[in-house]
């Protein structure tokens, strides 16, 4: 999102009626959601809420207090087979892609095939028949050219790749990193958006997205959407985050349209920590001033572990939400939130 304007009565956008919302029944029985039980003293209720749920004006009023909110079972608006590594794996899959390791934070050196990051997503290698070779007719260089968006394909390096999988928690940040998600995947970027709560927000051209608002002269941000996609980790030892502490200049909402099982088969969730803005003053006098300079949370270099969280709040009193996100889960981060 390109940020949000904050008061929609000083706007008209499809007959926002005027004076005080209550604060709604749905919002009130969120803090009945199993995620909100038992918290933990460092942790806040999330705002957890079905489609539907809340107007645009209840959804206002708890974003104007900066208020985290989890609009779930959205998948019913989204084709699953599209989402799955096995599309992405046979329609995209020569693609370039970055590469993260999330224990380093660094990339993994030059661009991978992205169909050789999709194929153990699912937790095993039921995807290799993905990887036969074509017929020999088909298998020459003609096969391999450019995508139709100049974008050179890339030969997979299997297995060499399959070492790195295996040996290191992988993720996709921000993809594609530089060409327009709708221009891409069009048939992704439509679904996204019919799924997407909020639209007078959401949308490139929703009334209250600010985006939608600046000059013509004016350099919009980025929009997106782009593509995260992670391993999975934990919170064990020697786990770590898949996405460090940093804060957005922007509102943004993430919907989670497929997540694979863990080894285990038990179902895996996104785990988000989202602090208000009125703590990163806090925060970054816990983590302390870099040595290397820049910023405690824009460096990006810090994941605040379950015992990181404990003393955050012991020392500085900082209660922040934790979100369990599972897919069909659309959660929105305010602009100006620190979050891992």
């Amino acid at each position: 999102l390109g940020g949000m304007l904050g008061d929609p009565e000083a706007f008209d956008c499809g007959g926002i009626s005027e004076g005080p919302a209550p604060v709604p029944h749905a919002i009130q029985a969120a803090n009945d959601d199993p995620h909100n039980l038992n918290l933990n003293a460092w942790e806040r209720p999330v705002a957890y809420v079905m489609p539907g749920k809340l107007t645009t004006r209840e959804f206002s009023q708890r974003w104007r207090q900066g208020v985290v909110v989890v609009v779930r079972n959205l998948l019913p608006a989204l084709k699953q087979e599209l989402w799955r590594p096995e599309w992405w794996i046979s329609n995209v899959g020569k693609l370039p892609a970055s590469v993260w390791d999330c224990s380093s934070g660094n990339a993994m050196g030059e661009a991978w095939p992205l169909r050789d990051f999709f194929r153990l997503f699912d937790g095993d290698d039921r995807h290799a028949h993905l990887f036969e070779d074509p017929p020999p007719e088909d298998n020459n260089m003609e096969s391999m050219s450019d995508n139709e968006d100049g974008e050179p394909a890339i030969v997979s390096k299997w297995p060499q790749h399959e070492s790195e999988v295996r040996m290191r928690i992988l993720k996709l940040k921000d993809w594609p990193t530089t060409d327009d998600f709708a221009k891409v995947l069009p048939e992704q970027f439509e679904q996204l958006m019919s799924a997407l709560p909020f639209p007078e927000y959401t949308h490139r051209d929703g009334c209250f997205n600010m985006a939608a608002r600046l000059p013509s002269d004016h350099v919009p941000p980025d929009l997106g959407p782009k593509m995260y996609c992670a391993y999975a980790s934990s919170e064990d030892a020697g786990g770590v985050g898949t996405t460090n502490l940093h804060c957005d200049a922007a509102d943004a909402v993430n919907i989670m349209a497929h997540c694979g099982p863990l080894a285990e088969g038990a179902p895996a969730a996104a785990v988000w920590d989202i602090y208000p803005s009125e703590s990163a003053g806090a925060i970054r006098e816990f983590i302390g001033k870099p040595s290397k300079g820049g910023d405690a949370i824009h460096n990006q270099t810090t994941y605040l572990t379950f015992p990181d969280r404990q003393r955050l709040h012991k020392q500085h009193g900082v209660r922040g939400y934790r979100v369990y996100q599972n897919p069909g889960d659309a959660v929105f981060v305010p602009a100006g939130c620190a979050h891992q």
